[in-house]
């Protein structure tokens, strides 16, 4: 090859090269948000968890909608972001514990909300032992206590993924990660899907006999439910002055829904197409170095029951009120976090 080619490929290379890196390091629109995923968040957060159970009887039956709430703490706790690792742990405050006539709940909840720059993840892992029925007074011989459930278990699991398809101009991560800065306005279309399994159990009929004795009769102490589906949704970040910011979110999915309703005798399964709600709201004051911010997300999952003809609906969530500070870390502390980031990282 003579000299005139050797330098096309040169240019070639080098263009390709040059390319590369800038499509790398300009991932996304920085007149829109700054990211500080290089460096360490560190935030501390109070917050409650919640997983409630709802009721609907079919319109021909008098017996009011009800809930059962757990009886759940206040927690404390403090967590640290790098890249797209992160790690909360948080603990009950003791000068807040629930109110002893709501009852006494036993509960793991492991929510994860994993967000990297194009896509978002719920992961839900829950169990509870412990409910209260509200209004209060429904349920109780007195009209006026709670009526509690100390033997009604709730489990489930499940995931829920989304991309968010303009990425480069709309940041989750500076709304409910706190390790980027949204400084101008932005939205984004997001799609993706979700899958949940999930069971109620109770020692006897899961609705009481002094609110609804035909269900009561049919003894319906077991119902478990699982759903599939893809999802559309939208999500935007108004930002006033740069500093202050309000995040909403929304995605609506449509699901194949089965639910098993189980008496001591027998059992009867149906299927429906489920819209199925996963919603967040926040708000706070962000800036180069620090970040303070409330959160709000809420999960609804939605099923029916053949037998009973009742309508259920689980909505799962958490309320969080952050103060997020970042830090620069060293090369050494950066060595030992990357192979550990790696991991969980999914590449672009």
């Amino acid at each position: 090859m003579n000299k005139t080619t050797y330098l096309l490929i040169a240019l070639l290379l080098s263009s390709a090269i040059s390319y590369a890196q800038t499509k790398r390091i300009r991932d996304h629109d920085t007149t829109y948000y700054v990211s500080y995923r290089e460096k360490l968040t560190v935030r501390t957060y109070l917050s409650r968890k919640y997983t409630a159970f709802k009721l609907k009887p079919p319109e021909n039956n008098p017996a009011p909608e009800m809930k059962y709430l757990p009886n759940t703490t206040l927690n404390i706790g403090i967590g640290a972001s790098y890249r797209s690792l992160t790690l909360n742990i948080g603990v009950g405050v003791s000068t807040f514990n629930p109110n002893n006539e709501r009852g006494h709940t036993k509960y793991l909840d492991l929510q994860t909300h994993w967000y990297t720059r194009t896509w978002n993840f719920d992961i839900l892992g829950q169990f509870y032992r412990g409910y209260y029925l509200t209004p209060q007074g429904l349920g109780s011989e007195d009209g006026k206590s709670y009526y509690v459930r100390g033997d009604l278990k709730l489990g489930m699991g499940g995931i829920a993924a989304y991309s968010a398809l303009n990425g480069r101009k709309f940041s989750y991560q500076a709304g409910l990660v706190q390790n980027e800065w949204q400084k101008k306005s932005a939205g984004s279309i997001l799609v993706g899907g979700e899958a949940y399994y999930g069971s109620v159990h109770g020692d006897s009929s899961v609705v009481p006999a002094t609110i609804d004795s035909s269900y009561s009769r049919m003894n319906i102490a077991k119902i478990h439910f699982f759903e599939i589906g893809p999802g559309i949704g939208y999500a935007y970040t108004y930002v006033f002055k740069e500093h202050y910011f309000i995040l909403g979110s929304l995605t609506v999915n449509v699901d194949l829904s089965y639910t098993r309703e189980k008496a001591t005798d027998h059992y009867a399964d149906k299927f429906i197409i489920s819209p199925n709600y996963i919603f967040r709201a926040g708000a706070g004051y962000n800036t180069a170095k620090w970040n303070l911010s409330i959160l709000w997300v809420a999960t609804y999952i939605h099923f029916a029951g053949e037998v009973s003809d009742y309508k259920y609906r689980i909505s799962t969530g958490n309320y969080r009120l952050f103060y997020a500070r970042r830090f620069t870390i060293n090369k050494k502390v950066k060595n030992v976090l990357e192979p550990i980031n790696n991991l969980v990282e999914p590449s672009n």
